[in-house]
């Protein structure tokens, strides 16, 4: 089964769901996993992404993205397989202000 994730971090809003199973549990871990900056977990300091690639040219940022996405998915959410990681284009504004949406696609094992 294949699921697509809309990763909207700007628009998400919402917080956490108690005890939330299903597909709405899988995207929920995937926000909580792809929102927090890494080293900001005291016992897992490698939790997260690293962003530290975030002010390289765009070039070099999409694929070290992509390859951070991916591991740390395949890592911490090992029910899933990462099939793909895209970074649609966005319009102007949100461009000048930094944002990004990912949009995973995912494989349920």
């Amino acid at each position: 089964m294949r699921l697509t994730v809309d990763m909207s971090f700007a628009s998400a809003g919402g917080g956490l769901t108690l005890a939330a199973s299903g597909l709405a549990g899988l995207e929920q871990e995937l926000r909580v996993l792809l929102g927090t900056p890494a080293g900001s977990v005291p016992l897992d300091r490698d939790f997260g992404i690293d962003w530290s690639m975030v002010d390289s040219p765009i070039s070099q940022f999409m694929p070290l993205y992509v390859a951070e996405v991916s591991r740390k998915i395949e890592r911490y959410i090992p029910r899933v397989r990462v099939m793909a990681v895209d970074l649609p284009q966005t319009d102007g504004a949100e461009a000048l202000d930094g944002v990004i949406r990912p949009r995973v696609t995912l494989e349920i094992r």
